[in-house]
């Protein structure tokens, strides 16, 4: 027994031994740990660079952002050559390091550009913005990987808040126990492991074709659904969590191997002036406590408005003991506190209010703690902007002072981040501040940059804001924003349009009226307005009016799917079946899934008298939309009316 025990270990000590030397011979031929450079959650792999390299007269080689990155990332250029003495920062992360809703200029980033020539001038520095709007962690580890390429001295990461805005989908790393997750992780950082999944990759069944993420970010917030489309899942949200855990990680691996500093910031959001965008009863609330705590909530609702804040208190207090983990009721609950001048019970209740959002666009608790405990675990640089907004306002509560949404810091809010930061590079000796450096100086400097903004500036970013609240189903908070803009710049004719989609949004039809008329005139070359004005003219009975701007919509862009279906409306309204028809037939040609199209051509079809065919639209109308009513009624109507075969 003896002698086969230490054969055994014999034998285990070669195997462990060859693997170790195939180690060193992988790392001397410059193989990378798959860990460092693919997701081993999802198989994210799918490519395009975000730099591209260009000759410019005078400059020599550069690096430019890619033209088809423009509509996410902030136009940056930088020297292929880095300069002797030139410390190169690259700030990553979602749309908050972008600069929503203004762009780079007043982002933490274009702080940092202004600030770090005064703070320290005995060096060149070079601050690129590589912030992605709607860009989650995995992305953001992505380009990270290019980024390492270009002679870094320093990462600053501020991610967090997209986690849970794509649509994907986890089954299969879940239905996986965890005991083989953990170890396939582990694997991963293997230079063996990494040759042997390049060389069978395309016939692996680990990492399908259907797993590999699109190139660029397919946000439910850029679709036509909203909210509605979340729902509470639990697993899916520690699935999440674990994954932007790794995505984390592997920026820390690729950081050190690159051999530049690395700064992780908690991503801080707005719990005190923004209310969840959707809520769900807890798992175990059954239908009686459902009932009885929604109607509570609107009575708490009204006490607030009223201003009758204990009363509020105790009937969220009473809500609550039904349904634990309603997102709205949790905020009333918070608002009742803060007024009633309980700061520090308000605060916990308004962060409960926001982690249980079903709609999470801010970053939820755990994900502070994921950065602060990967911070500490790899000895990273560390700017804790959570507690740092919460020291900068009344009560502690973080709300409207510094947040112009649910997540993107005012400019003031931006620059407390820059000279944050500038206090953790200094403690981290990247940094040597001057003597000149000193409060006269940094308003100076602030002075600067916000005279770069002028008042159109202002307004589009106030409108930006508006579209994502509307989206939100927020219309109150969006109508404060687009007011602020069209007194800002009463002269935008996209500014109006979107007061107008406001105003008829809300039943105010009239004022609607008044801003589509003012958009027409200030932007008469724009379609999407011509559409909106035409649609709103024919639902006020004003048919010929409403077709003059429709067919004005089709001139100006003949892709205007809803003009060409407006346009059959009016006309059918107008007794011209036969152009009506056109109409809708062109509208299925641009959209064949459009339901209501299908509908309404078939009800042109069935005066015409041409039964067979109006009901294969119905049919089809139902097929994309089996809860249509209108076409279930006239397909079962069409069928009746059929000579049985």
């Amino acid at each position: 027994m003896t002698e086969t025990i230490k054969k055994l270990a014999m034998g285990c000590g070669i195997a462990a031994a060859f693997f170790v030397c195939l180690e060193f011979i992988l790392m001397a031929v410059g193989v990378v740990p798959l860990y460092e450079r693919a997701d081993p959650f999802v198989g994210f792999s799918s490519y395009a660079p975000l730099f591209v390299k260009r000759t410019m007269p005078g400059f020599g080689e550069i690096y430019e952002t890619a033209p088809n990155k423009t509509r996410w990332f902030n136009p940056q250029r930088f020297p292929v050559h880095k300069a002797p003495g030139t410390t190169r920062v690259f700030c990553l992360g979602g749309s908050t390091t972008y600069g929503r809703p203004y762009d780079d200029r007043t982002s933490f980033s274009g702080w940092l550009r202004e600030f770090l020539p005064s703070v320290d001038p005995t060096r060149r520095w070079e601050v690129i913005n590589a912030g992605g709007i709607s860009y989650a962690s995995y992305r953001v580890a992505r380009i990270m990987e290019e980024l390492i390429e270009y002679e870094p001295d320093m990462f600053i990461v501020y991610s967090g808040h997209n986690e849970f805005l794509e649509q994907r989908t986890y089954d299969k790393m879940l239905r996986t126990p965890e005991t083989i997750r953990n170890l396939a992780t582990l694997a991963s950082h293997l230079r063996t492991y990494s040759v042997l999944h390049d060389v069978t990759y395309e016939q692996s069944a680990v990492y399908e074709r259907s797993a590999i993420l699109s190139t660029e970010v397919k946000a439910v917030l850029d679709r036509s659904v909203g909210p509605d489309a979340y729902h509470r899942d639990d697993d899916m949200r520690d699935a999440i969590l674990d994954h932007y855990q790794t995505s984390l990680m592997r920026m820390t691996f690729m950081a050190k191997r690159a051999g530049a500093k690395l700064i992780l910031v908690t991503p801080a959001s707005n719990i005190g002036d923004f209310s969840p965008f959707k809520a769900e009863p807890g798992p175990q609330a059954n239908k009686p406590h459902i009932q009885k705590a929604d109607s509570l909530k609107w009575i708490a609702n009204q006490a607030l408005e009223e201003e009758h804040y204990k009363r509020a208190l105790a009937i969220t207090e009473q809500a609550l003991k039904f349904v634990s983990r309603d997102a709205q009721l949790l905020y009333a609950h918070g608002q009742a506190l803060k007024n009633l001048g309980q700061p520090q019970e308000a605060h916990q209740a308004l962060i409960k209010a926001r982690d249980e959002d079903i709609c999470p666009l801010r970053a939820i608790t755990p994900i502070r703690k994921i950065v602060i405990e990967v911070a500490q675990e790899k000895e990273t640089g560390l700017v804790d902007f959570v507690q740092i907004v919460r020291e900068h306002s009344p009560d502690g509560i973080p709300g409207s002072e510094l947040f112009l949404d649910h997540v993107h810091p005012t400019i003031e809010g931006n620059r407390i981040l820059a000279l944050a930061l500038i206090k953790k590079m200094t403690d981290e000796n990247i940094v040597t501040p001057v003597t000149t450096w000193n409060d006269a100086t940094i308003t100076k400097i602030s002075e600067q940059v916000e005279n770069t903004l002028d008042e159109q500036t202002h307004a589009m970013a106030l409108k930006n804001l508006s579209r994502v609240l509307m989206w939100a189903g927020k219309e109150k908070e969006a109508k404060q924003l687009i007011d602020r803009a069209v007194t800002t710049t009463s002269e935008d004719g996209e500014t109006h349009f979107h007061k107008a989609t406001l105003n008829r949004r809300t039943g105010n039809n009239q004022a609607a009226l008044f801003h589509y008329q003012e958009a027409v005139r200030l932007a008469p070359w724009n379609a999407a307005i011509y559409q909106g004005y035409g649609s709103l003219l024919s639902e006020l009975g004003q048919k010929m009016k409403a077709r003059e701007a429709l067919e004005t919509a089709i001139r100006l862009d003949q892709t205007q799917v809803e003009a060409y279906y407006d346009l059959g409306i009016v006309l059918e309204d107008l007794r011209q079946y036969a152009q009506a028809e056109t109409a809708y037939r062109t509208t299925l040609k641009l959209d064949p899934n459009h339901a209501d199209a299908h509908n309404n051509l078939g009800i042109i079809l069935a005066i015409r008298g041409d039964l067979e065919a109006a009901a294969t639209q119905f049919a089809e109308a139902l097929r994309i939309a089996p809860n249509h009513q209108n076409a279930a009624k006239n397909f079962a109507r069409a069928q009746s009316r059929l000579p049985s075969h």
